[in-house]
């Protein structure tokens, strides 16, 4: 019976405190960070689209300045051809020329795009 009074009054006084410490310091903290929702979204979209920003911008600095066609005989030596353009600002040109250059010349040549970082040296 007395540890029974003992229990009683340790559930009220836990289920008064509890519903105090909700009412004063929980509620007021929870309706505090609700407005806060919105901006740490906005934080978190504009944070991964930095991020996205910044790797893209990194990868295209590895890009090439420019391609060149490069042309190899039959017997795996490259060699240079006159009248045969081989070095272009997009890859989209240089791989059509190679193309044209392919039908053009058939099996006698292979021709092969590779990109220069340094316009400088081909």
């Amino acid at each position: 019976m007395l540890l029974e009074g003992v229990l009683a009054i340790f559930a009220q006084s836990f289920g008064l405190t509890y519903s105090w410490l909700n009412e004063n310091l929980i509620a007021p903290f929870m309706a505090f960070t609700r407005g806060f929702e919105f901006a740490v979204v906005f934080m978190a979209a504009a944070l991964f689209f930095a991020i996205s920003v910044f790797l893209l911008l990194k990868q295209a600095k590895k890009l090439p300045k420019s391609y060149a066609i490069e042309i190899i005989d039959l017997y795996g030596e490259q060699v240079s051809i006159d009248g045969v353009r081989q070095t272009f600002a997009t890859h989209d040109a240089a791989e059509s020329y190679a193309r044209m250059y392919r039908d053009n010349f058939g099996y006698q040549y292979r021709f092969k795009v590779v990109g220069i970082t340094d316009p400088g040296k081909s």
